[in-house]
């Protein structure tokens, strides 16, 4: 679309109107405007923010000021980074510890394996031993206890017995010879003793064959089932507890390998972020505060950290260099009905607020065709000329005037003179030569300045009567 050059003499040309009752319709020039609010941008600056992985202390400890120029590879702000650095030396210790406390669990876990197998077989074989014992001793050991408790009482008895025998021969043998007393009484006294130690062996083989029998052995096998259950519950539960022990550590081992890789990806994450916290701006230019996108420039938010001690939000574009030489564009945002007949638009200036007498051409470039999620429609005009002499900068405004419709002879008549009837058709009332009146049915178009074109119903000559005026 080519530009029109609008100067301050071009004015809307409209009928020689009397708006004191009646109106003669004449063909004239017939332009409609629709006005926006525009504000001068460049089509694309340099955002800068931080994307950074972990960091998030953001301090500022100097910075530039807002509009104040920079040059590529100088730093708009200058963060502190004590904090970071300090992180990233006891990240350093920590891996240290990580390590050692890495090592000593790997071999922990080598022994552990080795040990296992150990235990499982020393609990297994205690198992199989004390398993051995009960039978063997309920098979064999008791039976032979008690035969040898039977038989130890069983020759007690016999001893005594003999003793008693041989007692008995020698007091009858003494009566029948001629031994001397002397003899006799030495002789008898000795196998009186071993009749008397015969007698007590029997008694205490029978006291000890009795505790053998009633409490020795039973308490033995008691023991003995004892142990095997013990035995038997300490293989069952080592069976289990042991490979569980060593699966657990070795998922020990694995995590801590896990956390330590984790911790070592954070800490390079770190340490990229400290990298990335001296950022130079990219191009020579002026430095704007906030983010300059989608034809909007709103620094209200940033200039509430862009300060000395401010605190920078992550991912928050923080500031826009806008390079040198970079043109300016007009955007404005308008409802429903004014785009559409943007969309229309011949040609249109801009009235700076900063020099509102001036008409500086625009050409639209774009009208958007869906809304924004606010309900408004990005529009974008670009100046032609006259900028320079201005001394017009990105973030300044203006009224934006848009002539969507020029005709050079149209019928228009004041829109108090049109009427809407029921049936939504719209009339307006004619002066017939003989001084009466009638309603003829229009076709109105265009509106502008207080007029409404009329498209078809009305012939050039004829006077329309206006509302509310005298006949």
């Amino acid at each position: 679309m080519k530009s029109l050059i609008i100067s301050s003499a071009l004015l809307l040309a409209l009928p020689a109107f009397s708006r004191a009752g009646e109106v003669t319709v004449e063909p004239a020039p017939f332009e409609a405007t629709v006005q926006l609010d525009g504000v001068l941008l460049p089509p694309g600056g340099e955002g800068l923010s931080f994307d950074l992985d972990r960091w998030s202390d953001l301090k500022i400890l100097d910075i530039k000021e807002q509009g104040a120029p920079i040059k590529k590879g100088e730093k708009i702000v200058t963060l502190d980074l004590e904090g970071i650095e300090r992180k990233i030396a006891d990240d350093k210790t920590a891996a240290q510890l990580r390590a050692l406390e890495l090592a000593n669990a790997e071999r922990d876990l080598a022994n552990l394996k080795i040990s296992t197998a150990w235990k499982l077989e020393v609990a297994k074989r205690a198992f199989q031993r004390t398993k051995e014992d009960l039978a063997y001793f309920k098979e064999v050991g008791r039976p032979i206890a008690e035969e040898f408790a039977g038989r130890s009482v069983d020759r007690a008895k016999r001893s005594l017995e003999g003793q008693q025998e041989e007692l008995a021969q020698l007091l009858k043998m003494y009566e029948e010879d001629d031994l001397t007393e002397e003899t006799e009484e030495i002789i008898l006294k000795r196998q009186k003793d071993s009749v008397e130690d015969a007698t007590y062996m029997v008694k205490r083989t029978e006291l000890g064959a009795k505790q053998t029998l009633e409490v020795e052995l039973p308490r033995q096998e008691v023991d003995l089932e004892q142990g095997f259950k013990d035995a038997e519950l300490t293989w069952t539960s080592q069976s289990e507890l042991l490979p569980r022990a060593l699966e657990q550590k070795s998922l020990e081992v694995k995590k801590l390998r896990l956390e330590d890789e984790r911790a070592r990806e954070a800490e390079a994450e770190i340490v990229a972020d400290l990298k990335r916290m001296s950022p130079a701006s990219p191009v020579t230019g002026r430095v704007y505060y906030g983010e300059i996108a989608d034809g909007s420039w709103v620094p209200t938010d940033a200039a509430k950290f862009m300060k000395e001690r401010g605190l920078i939000p992550t991912g928050v574009v923080y500031a826009t260099v806008i390079p040198t030489g970079a043109p300016l564009e007009v955007h404005a945002f308008a409802d429903e009905a004014v785009v559409t007949q943007a969309r229309k638009a011949k040609g249109g200036y801009l009235s700076p607020i900063s020099a509102p007498r001036q008409r500086l051409p625009l050409t639209l470039k774009s009208a958007a065709s869906y809304p924004g999620v606010d309900g408004k429609y990005h529009v974008v005009l670009t100046l032609d000329n006259g900028i320079k002499d201005l001394e017009l900068v990105a973030g300044m405004k203006g009224k934006v005037t848009l002539v969507t419709i020029r005709r050079e002879a149209a019928l228009s008549i004041p829109v108090e003179a049109l009427h809407e009837e029921a049936d939504g058709t719209f009339t307006v009332k004619i002066k017939l030569a003989d001084g009466a009146s009638e309603s003829r049915t229009v076709v109105p178009g265009a509106e502008a300045k207080g007029t409404v074109e009329i498209v078809s119903g009305l012939e050039a000559g004829q006077v329309v009567l206006v509302e509310g005026g005298a006949e």
